[in-house]
């Protein structure tokens, strides 16, 4: 593992740490904003914000690493993984300033629409490279696979119907409970391979 690879896989672990603190942060604050209202629910709007922004520097160690996708295939997946981030993260940040407004419980419009495909294209993102990601990765991408799954079914649940469609409810399970989890061994993982350098196959050549 070269210098550069061994930062950005740090940088990542870290991300992936960071991630967690919010999805937990998230799930407590939901629940309070349901029981007591607000201000949770802002707080929990934030969570997820910084969440979801965690994703991208934690998915760049995926690129780094290497895979089964070829590579101009994985530098566009990698790209428009980065630009699905970053539009959900700019509409969302607009949202809790006020500029915007949604409404959870019907199909989704305006800018809620487009975070919700946004939040389709990360789901499949965190899902495909897990998939396809070299054996540096073991038994964790099918976790990886299922929560990013999970992420993709809430945004086309959100387009289809709102959060109480079935599609909302489905996904929920991996992008509430099992992303959390999923996160926080990834930034094991990645934390020891920054370390020891133990990888089991090196980053292919760029």
């Amino acid at each position: 593992m070269t210098a550069g690879t061994r930062r950005i896989v740090r940088r990542a672990a870290v991300a992936a740490y960071v991630a967690t603190g919010a999805a937990l942060i998230g799930l407590v604050t939901i629940a309070l904003f349901f029981w007591i209202g607000q201000p949770w629910g802002t707080l929990n709007d934030v969570a997820v914000l910084v969440m979801t922004l965690a994703v991208a520097p934690l998915m760049l160690a995926f690129w780094e690493l290497g895979g089964l996708t070829p590579t101009p295939l994985a530098l566009a997946a990698q790209a428009l993984g980065w630009i699905a981030v970053l539009t959900w993260g700019v509409i969302h940040a607009i949202f809790i300033l006020g500029a915007l407004q949604f409404d959870y419980a019907a199909r989704a419009t305006g800018g809620l629409a487009v975070e919700a495909v946004a939040q389709v294209v990360i789901g499949l993102w965190i899902a495909g490279a897990n998939l396809l990601a070299g054996r540096w990765l073991g038994w964790q991408r099918w976790l990886g696979v299922v929560t990013g799954l999970g992420w993709a079914l809430v945004g086309a649940g959100l387009i289809a119907g709102g959060m109480s469609h079935p599609l909302s409810w489905a996904g929920g399970i991996g992008y509430l409970l099992l992303f959390p989890v999923w996160a926080f061994l990834m930034g094991r993982l990645l934390s020891a391979m920054a370390r020891d350098a133990g990888i089991r196959q090196p980053a292919p050549a760029r």
